[in-house]
């Protein structure tokens, strides 16, 4: 059984001196107390704990198709060997599936090259019309040419005869504008009466009417702009074929637009491509859908059943759940740690394991970072101690005892706990010293239950009292019982 570390208070002390009073009225030699030696040993504290078995490896195996079950004999708890085939699936409609998978990506194929073929005799007729727009627009120019060169030289005389008369009328506004005003200056003259200048304005009249009258004459005697015959039958041959022209090259380019409209674009002969693409994706995935619902499900290390979730017969979907199984031949025990204790656990120290009253050597090895609480304790965070080397006794899901020895030290100074106490100062210990009572403070370490680390205060041999003491016992006589 392991001892307790005693804290003295005010009404133990008060009971402890009655005693001692008493013992000595009676006793007139030395008082004899159990006693423990300051010694070295190697000490731990231990954290105990209770917890299930599992297997080191736990796996939940799911559907990878979607199909009937037609085989499945397992049962929770059974055991299963590695290799072992588990489900077995009825592949008709996995069958169907890749069927209609192959005929779908022949369909698209067909509908991409049928599109792009189109699509390639309608670029070589757009080529074809593209060619000869231009053609009919060269062809088109050379008559336009032709006619122009004819036009021209009428052009050039119609320009000629254009600035004679634009002189002409220059030169008759000028002599009317003269005549406007010698007429006025006549007025003027013949009111006066003035003979000479009536005589000499009458005269500029005459003279400004006969040149009018010439200019007139001129302007009229111009020649009319107008082509001549030959000309005017070489032009209206050669608006015939530009007419020829025109009517072709607008038919060549309503061609051009209707072939154009009709060719397929990068991002459509991309998405003709992607689309083929995908349909041998899934030809690809139903090929290996068929090929997994072949296979089944196999077993992937020894172990045993401990969950269950179809039956034979039925319909699974891919992703479902079917059964789970834990490893049989690495075992563990899952325990819960609280908060006073975790602190103290670290992976590789050792443990004891009693399950069934079979002891079990093993380790820490995983500290989850997650703390749990059942409805009616607090959370306590989960550490996996491993089984070293389980047998066929060690059964899953069974409970188990640990014992983890954390902190363990060797040879170090160690008393007996029964021998510490502590107050408001401290630890200290009463000591047997020169056959007398004495009071020694101390500084401690690790505390197994049984024995207390001291890291100073105390040597090696020397005699610890273990029985209740006080204060009051201090300085009297004293020796060991033992």
């Amino acid at each position: 059984m392991k001892g307790k570390r005693i804290i003295i208070t005010a009404a133990s002390v008060a009971v402890l001196a009655a005693a001692g009073l008493v013992l000595t009225a009676f006793i007139g030699g030395p008082k004899k107390y159990s006693t423990g030696t300051a010694d070295i040993t190697d000490i731990s504290e231990d954290v105990d704990a209770t917890g299930d078995v599992h297997g080191m490896d736990s796996m939940t195996y799911y559907s990878e198709v979607t199909a009937p079950v037609n085989y499945f004999k397992l049962q929770v708890g059974d055991e299963v060997k590695k290799g072992e085939k588990a489900v077995g699936y009825d592949l008709y409609d996995l069958t169907a599936v890749y069927d209609r998978a192959v005929i779908s990506s022949k369909a698209a194929e067909n509908t991409m090259n049928g599109q792009v073929k189109a699509s390639d005799t309608s670029q070589a007729k757009f080529n074809k019309a593209k060619s000869d727009i231009e053609i009919y627009r060269q062809n088109y120019a050379l008559f336009r040419l032709a006619n122009d060169y004819v036009n021209q030289g009428q052009y050039q005389e119609n320009w000629d005869i254009s600035c004679i008369a634009d002189g002409i009328n220059k030169n008759l506004a000028q002599k009317n504008a003269e005549l406007s005003n010698k007429t006025v200056e006549l007025q003027n003259a013949q009111a006066k009466q003035d003979q000479d200048a009536v005589d000499s304005l009458t005269d500029d009249i005459e003279k400004l009417n006969k040149d009018i009258a010439n200019l007139n004459s001129d302007l009229a005697g111009l020649p009319p702009a107008s082509l001549s015959p030959e000309e005017y039958a070489q032009t209206v041959i050669n608006g015939n074929w530009m007419s020829d022209i025109m009517r072709n090259w607008t038919e060549s380019t309503t061609l051009k637009n209707t072939y154009e409209n009709q060719i397929l674009n990068e991002y459509q002969k991309d998405q003709l491509q992607n689309n083929f693409e995908l349909s041998e994706l899934g030809v690809e995935n139903a090929a290996q859908d068929l090929s997994k619902g072949k296979a089944g499900v196999s077993i992937l290390y020894d172990g045993i059943v401990t969950e269950s979730f179809i039956a034979d017969g039925s319909v699974v979907s891919k992703g479902a759940p079917l059964f789970a199984v834990e490893s049989s031949d690495d075992m563990k025990v899952d325990v819960g740690i609280s908060k006073y204790d975790i602190g103290k656990i670290e992976t590789g120290q050792r443990a004891e394991i009693d399950i069934a009253g079979n002891k079990y050597a093993g380790s820490v090895f995983e500290i989850k970072r997650f703390a749990e609480a059942s409805d009616s304790d607090k959370a306590k965070v989960t550490v996996s101690v491993k089984i070293n080397e389980p047998d066929d006794k060690v059964y899953i899901g069974l409970e188990a005892d640990v014992t983890i020895h954390t902190r363990e030290q060797k040879g170090v100074l160690t008393v007996p706990s029964e021998g510490v106490y502590a107050d408001d100062e401290g630890d200290y210990c009463y000591l047997i010293r020169g056959g007398k009572v004495a009071k020694q403070y101390i500084t401690t370490g690790s505390d197994s239950g049984e024995r207390v680390e001291v890291t100073g205060g105390l040597e090696k041999g020397d005699v610890v009292i273990t029985d209740a003491i006080t204060d009051d016992s201090i300085g009297k006589r004293a020796e060991s019982a033992d």
